[in-house]
């Protein structure tokens, strides 16, 4: 069981998930459906607009982001994305709405509301044509993982378990650098993480959450992050003679897929202490 105590500094401000692409929907004038979707990772922000076809670039874009973040009454740290072929329209549109763009893969909130937009808002419109992958969110191409700073390499790591219902407090945990969102899954669901361990825990948790984390994935003895758009870190390796280590990845992977895919990701400066340099809910969905 990991070991927490309630968060005592402020919250960190909203981030934003955003798309902005074509639906499967072909419109009376010939053109497929544009969309607008901006939520924030519990989704109270879920906002909708379509663009019409002859519209579509970054000034739209632009004017629809201002006009979101007057009616909140606060700009978003960052606005995630990732459409590869969208990258010069929503970066240039989030600078002229004066917002930070983040190419990500970190898009968990978003993808689950647009697999709900697919199954049952686009089906009900007239001129659909075929359900459609609602987010892919995998690079053009493979991923060499690259090997982190040596300071900011953990000295050790464990792989541990806990329920989701557990996981349903992590906002309110103390951490230096980090994000939680809500997992949709049975409160009694194991979820798998990984915990390291680092003397340097608070500037190796500091650069975790600069790179975006995104998934964890073990593959030829190694466990590996993948993080942002397009990047794979390899944070740790394990001999093929330790046969402990080796069970508990193969027990990281199968729970990980049981929890369709959620897992997380723990910094901590030793295995006793009641707080985290870093915490972050991860979702593998490649």
């Amino acid at each position: 069981m990991l070991r927490q105590k309630q968060r005592t500094g402020p919250m960190v401000a909203a981030i934003w998930e955003l798309d902005f692409y074509s639906r499967p929907v072909l419109q009376a004038d010939n053109k497929k459906l544009w969309e607008l979707l901006v939520c924030d990772r519990d989704r109270s922000l879920a906002h909708v607009q379509v663009c019409p076809s002859d519209q579509v670039n970054s000034t739209w874009l632009a004017a629809q982001l201002q006009a979101i973040s007057e009616a909140q009454g606060v700009s978003p740290l960052m606005v995630r994305y990732f459409r590869p072929s969208m990258n010069n329209i929503v970066s240039r549109g989030c600078t002229l709405a004066n917002l930070k763009p983040q190419p990500s893969r970190r898009l968990f909130a978003l993808r689950g509301w647009l697999e709900e937009r697919m199954e049952k808002v686009y089906p009900t419109l007239e001129g659909f044509q075929g359900a459609e992958p609602p987010l892919p969110l995998k690079p053009a191409a493979p991923l060499v993982p690259t090997v982190p700073p040596d300071a900011l390499t953990a000295e050790q790591w464990s792989m541990v378990t806990v329920a989701a219902a557990e996981l349903a407090e992590a906002g309110d945990w103390d951490m230096d650098f980090g994000e939680v969102l809500p997992v949709p899954l049975p409160p009694t669901t194991a979820i798998p993480g990984m915990v390291l361990l680092s003397r340097r825990a608070r500037p190796l948790a500091a650069w975790m959450s600069g790179v975006d984390p995104v998934f964890l994935s073990s593959d030829r003895r190694q466990l590996c992050l993948d993080a942002g758009s397009e990047t794979r870190w390899r944070l740790a390796t394990y001999p093929a003679t330790d046969a402990v280590l080796g069970q508990q990845v193969e027990a990281f992977a199968a729970a990980k897929q049981q929890a369709q895919g959620w897992h997380f990701l723990a910094v901590q400066d030793r295995p006793d202490s009641n707080r985290f340099a870093g915490f972050w809910l991860l979702q593998d969905v490649s």
